[in-house]
């Protein structure tokens, strides 16, 4: 975990340090509508960046909150009106729309909040959400709490934990059943929350 870490600090650190907050800005934004990108490595790396003084910590976390909650709504919207073409064309194949649809039709704004947290997931949701004609008002909160949540996560926790993230991954490396467990209990607790609030509205 910590060779994996010190690997990718290595790799995209000239990126930052030649581009700068652009290439930051490109890669989390179109995440949001499909394209796969480092977004999150290059969150963490500019905010260990911004820890030894290479970066200023304001506007990363700026720049990244920014360019993933216009991401995630630009997907959103791309969803919402060319949701058809999309199927059509296969560009989103109907199995992968089902489930999508399926899961945001069961969890609602939960679904949306943890799937900016899941690699393979996060890229197609909002465009999922546009799909399913998720309200334009639950998807701009879940969008904010999604987005606010993440650049807590991984643009201002390097910073912060800065000193403990190599015995937090001495502890994930040694303990991962233990980590995943408290990650899916975490996760059940707030479906259990986002179902209970859908059945009282009901």
């Amino acid at each position: 975990m910590i060779e994996t870490l010190n690997h990718i600090v290595a790799q995209l650190t000239p990126w930052l340090e030649q581009y700068g907050y652009f290439v930051l800005i490109a890669a989390i934004a179109v995440e949001g509508f499909g394209i796969p990108a480092p977004g999150q490595s290059l969150l963490i790396v500019a905010s260990i960046l911004a820890a030894s003084g290479s970066m200023s910590l304001p506007l990363v976390l700026t720049v990244g909150f920014a360019s993933a909650f216009i991401g995630n709504s630009i997907g959103y919207f791309i969803g919402l009106k060319f949701g058809d073409v999309l199927l059509k064309k296969q560009w989103i194949k109907p199995a992968t729309e089902q489930r999508l649809t399926g899961f945001i039709d069961k969890y609602g704004l939960v679904a949306l909040i943890l799937s900016r947290f899941i690699e393979g997931l996060k890229q197609f949701m909002f465009i999922g959400c546009g799909i399913a004609k998720m309200p334009l008002k639950m998807f701009v909160l879940g969008n904010f709490l999604a987005t606010s949540l993440w650049v807590i996560l991984f643009g201002l926790g390097p910073v912060l934990l800065k000193h403990e993230l190599t015995p937090m991954l001495n502890f994930y490396h040694h303990h991962q059943i233990t980590s995943w467990l408290i990650a899916l209990a975490t996760i059940i607790i707030l479906a259990s929350i986002s179902v209970f609030i859908k059945s009282r509205k009901q």
